[in-house]
């Protein structure tokens, strides 16, 4: 673990994401000291453990970075994008190579985002500012989308395939879309590679429906051949996407215990996703059984009555 957090910190700095900060004392009056911590998930292809930083972290004044900062409209509606996406004969997914760190911030505002870490276990702890948007700052998502958009604004006369995707089926960093026909499929897909690479931005984790789609991606691209070979599935926006066959499913974890809680329903409850309503009688089902629970007056951690018990 401590090996996958330096590995982490040191690509940042390696990848010219954060600069060491060498007069100290120089400070701007406008300073912040970003707490930070790992986040371990070993279920990921690429990064199993990424470092996120605490920007609602209160300092001895009692306010954070995140308090006056404005988080900005986030449009983008998953149900539309989704909806549109099954429309699509030859589909694909793919997804922005750590996007947000591929936009900069005003120098001017970087000692904002201070950090310290040590670069090895016998080294004193160093400075650093970072020099890009991070995760865990409120109006990031704002500032993802908008310079999206304006990169596809930007580039609308060269690229106006990739340009109306962009800023109609993006989501976040994720893009899915595709065409009724491949010679169009094909041309989007170069279109997006070209337009995000103007704007210093690289596309990888590519999937599709079409083995041609998947063959006209990167060759260079290794999560793509990764996914094409071994995954039966992928992630799309939170939903269970299996590309050969073009359909979502879903899975859900049961607990299995001699005895249930309030707690353990809910628990469940909350993991079942499904923006597009596939399974939505499951779900009102569950909130269903949920809501006679409140009735009852179950307590949280209390064991669930007969005959709820055996539901």
């Amino acid at each position: 673990m401590k090996n996958l957090y330096q590995d982490f910190m040191q690509e940042y700095l390696d990848l010219d994401h954060m600069e060491k900060v060498n007069d100290v004392k120089s400070a701007s009056p406008l300073c912040y000291y970003l707490p930070h911590h790992g986040v371990f998930r070993p279920e990921k292809t690429t990064t199993k453990l990424r470092v996120v930083f605490n920007a609602s972290s209160p300092t001895t004044s009692g306010s954070s970075l995140n308090d006056p900062l404005l988080k900005g409209l986030v449009k983008e509606d998953i149900f539309e994008i989704m909806t549109r996406f099954r429309k699509h004969k030859f589909a694909f997914t793919t997804d922005i190579r750590k996007m947000y760190r591929q936009i900069l911030i005003d120098p001017a505002q970087r000692d904002l985002l201070r950090i310290i870490w040590k670069e090895r276990e016998d080294a004193d702890p160093t400075e650093f500012r970072l020099k890009t948007v991070t995760y865990g700052t409120a109006s990031v998502p704002f500032l993802e989308i908008r310079t999206l958009k304006q990169l596809a604004l930007d580039e609308s006369s060269r690229f106006p395939l990739a340009s109306d995707v962009t800023q109609q089926d993006a989501y976040m960093d994720d893009i899915v879309s595709g065409a009724s026909d491949l010679d169009t499929a094909k041309e989007l897909q170069s279109q997006l590679h070209s337009m995000l690479k103007a704007g210093g931005m690289t596309l990888h984790k590519w999937s599709s429906n079409s083995k041609e789609l998947w063959n006209s991606c990167a060759s260079d691209d290794q999560e793509h051949q990764f996914l094409s070979t071994t995954e039966p599935s992928v992630k799309t926006l939170g939903i269970t996407w299996k590309p050969t066959e073009y359909t979502f499913t879903f899975k859900v974890s049961i607990i299995e215990k001699a005895s249930c809680t309030k707690t353990d329903v809910l628990s469940v409850i909350a993991r079942l996703y499904d923006p597009l309503g596939f399974i939505g009688p499951v779900i009102t089902k569950s909130k269903t059984f949920l809501q006679k629970l409140w009735q009852l007056k179950v307590n949280w951690d209390g064991e669930l009555p007969e005959p709820l018990a055996k539901q």
